[in-house]
């Protein structure tokens, strides 16, 4: 049953609130793809990519529905100078050979109430694997230049070595210094003009 609310463009779809139909543009200015990572094994290097585009598509049937995101690999900030030249070196990110990161959806589907479980290819460093993103979506509303603007947060995890991310930095004592898994956390907005 879709029942539309007024005001904010959302929809209430199941009795749980979900954005508008239509094809949405990331707003890069508001959109954040941030990940963390273990460090020394008792805490978190955190940082974020600042170049991100994409396209989200609403469709009616929210199923339907998909996401295609390319992020700029020698975009990322730890607000590290020394840290950052590392991760974007052939140690880690190897901007140079791979100077993006895609995302592309391949099915969507709700897991509970208001939570969606996103399917989808993470090609990162040259090697293409399946992610699940797990999405809640924050609500529409008009801004002052009327566009439609949709928000949502979505968090994945993956494990660097699926990626062939395997350099390993060990402290004298054998520990890891960097974790096998990273978090990734994206809080993104999108528009679509009226």
């Amino acid at each position: 049953m879709n029942d539309r609310t007024d005001g904010d463009h959302s929809r209430i779809v199941n009795h749980v609130l979900a954005p508008p139909v239509g094809t949405f543009e990331l707003d890069p200015v508001h959109t954040f793809v941030a990940f963390s990572a273990q460090h020394l094994v008792v805490g978190r290097v955190r940082g974020r990519f600042e170049a991100v585009q994409g396209t989200i598509v609403v469709a009616d049937n929210l199923t339907e529905s998909s996401v295609e995101v390319s992020i700029e690999t020698a975009s990322v900030t730890t607000l590290n100078p020394v840290r950052d030249n590392d991760v974007r070196s052939e140690n880690y990110l190897d901007v140079g050979r791979y100077p993006t990161m895609t995302y592309r959806s391949t099915a969507a589907s709700e897991s509970t109430a208001g939570v969606w479980r996103i399917e989808g290819d993470l090609a990162l460093h040259g090697v293409t694997r399946p992610v699940e993103l797990t999405v809640r979506f924050g609500g529409a509303v008009t801004d002052a230049s009327g566009n439609i603007r949709i928000a949502f947060h979505a968090h994945a995890s993956i494990t660097r070595r699926d990626f062939g991310l395997t350099f390993e930095l060990l402290k004298e004592a054998g520990g890891l210094l960097v974790g096998k898994d990273i978090a990734i956390d994206i809080d993104a907005e999108a528009i679509r003009p009226l």
